[in-house]
């Protein structure tokens, strides 16, 4: 018998989602005037990266929510010591990087948010999957609890509040723009209604052209938004509707790809290490090609390098976090062994 193998069509789309984020991270800190992307051409350009950037961490939680999420201490603990270790790493990187900056209160604050970085919401895209880890054996009950119609009337409602009314009427309840708790737990029930209830194949060509309008409205809305007074609203925050439909269209195009390979698997295992250092690698990319002087005339070609560092601060920081598991992952075998032991003998404590 062939060994089955893991199918990576996910994990492109994770590598995409996560390009999306280190792109609309990276556009607003570099000159883009350096790289050629001026006038038209550069005013369209940057509509559209926050046309369709802003859907990566949406992304993330729907594969999160299609998969589903089993809580484990061992898991837990090893996902908390490998941030913690990042973080400081990021912290020692950055305080060399703008000594000037990290001086007094606010390197002490750097290093009490590196040293709880889930508690201190430190990297909120973090901190709320660990809560949904956490509770995920609960949210599995209450899934479990509810037919394909109520979870169908659950999620729609969800959206209807957390999703429909920000994007018609600016107001929300939850005053975070869907960079929360709440977002991920709605996303989180609508990746896992997809897997049990919806979990069909689509036509690819609908889906694109369905995506690229949805990209195109969004490009319209952030060029030209709507002001009123001290109100500027457009349709790209994180919990727009738009946002939400582009990256369940996204997810319902990669989910049936018929693609395999180790290495992708391989290149995405340190996947967290990215969502801890890429803003920080960004600035100091940001700022080292400020400080060369470099420019480009040519828009294609700006572009083209654009989408290179974009590409290149991806492969920076996966490679570090390699290089974190090869050196620290056999203490972080023994830590997460001796914390799952005296986890287990609390448990059994109270159960007695």
């Amino acid at each position: 018998m062939t060994e089955r193998k893991r199918k990576s069509n996910l994990e492109l789309l994770r590598i995409l989602a996560m390009g999306f984020i280190i792109l609309i991270h990276l556009a607003p800190e570099i000159d883009m005037n350096n790289l050629g992307l001026t006038g038209t051409y550069g005013y369209v350009l940057g509509g559209a990266i926050v046309g369709i950037c802003n859907i990566g961490v949406s992304c993330f939680c729907l594969i999160s929510g299609y998969f589903g999420i089993k809580f484990s201490m061992k898991k837990f603990l090893k996902m908390e010591i490998m941030m913690i270790m990042l973080s400081l790493l990021e912290t020692v990187v950055l305080y060399f990087a703008f000594p000037q900056e990290m001086q007094g209160a606010a390197l002490l604050e750097q290093l009490a948010k590196s040293l709880f970085p889930f508690v201190s919401r430190k990297y909120w895209f973090y901190s709320c999957y660990v809560c949904i880890f956490i509770f995920s054996g609960f949210i599995e009950k209450l899934i479990s609890a509810l037919d394909k119609k109520e979870m169908k009337r659950l999620v729609l409602l969800l959206l209807l509040v957390f999703s429909v009314f920000p994007t018609m009427f600016y107001f929300e309840i939850m005053q975070d723009a869907g960079k929360g708790l709440v977002q991920m737990f709605m996303l989180y029930l609508v990746g896992r209604y997809i897997r049990l209830y919806r979990d069909v194949k689509v036509d690819k060509l609908n889906a694109v052209v369905a995506l690229g309008a949805l990209w195109a409205v969004n490009t319209i809305s952030i060029m030209n938004p709507l002001i009123i007074g001290s109100i500027t609203h457009s349709l790209c925050r994180d919990n727009s509707i738009t946002n939400i439909a582009m990256a369940v269209i996204l997810l319902y195009i990669f989910k049936d790809i018929d693609f395999s390979s180790k290495w992708v698997n391989k290149f995405t295992a340190n996947m967290f290490a990215v969502f801890a250092l890429e803003n920080s690698v960004v600035t100091i990319g940001a700022e080292l090609l400020t400080r060369s002087g470099f420019s480009c005339e040519n828009a294609v070609a700006g572009t083209l390098i654009l989408l290179g560092i974009v590409a290149l601060i991806f492969v920076v920081c996966i490679v570090i976090g390699g290089l974190r598991e090869l050196i620290f992952g056999k203490l972080e075998k023994k830590i997460t062994a001796a914390g799952e032991d005296v986890f287990e003998k609390a448990v059994r404590r109270v159960r007695l």
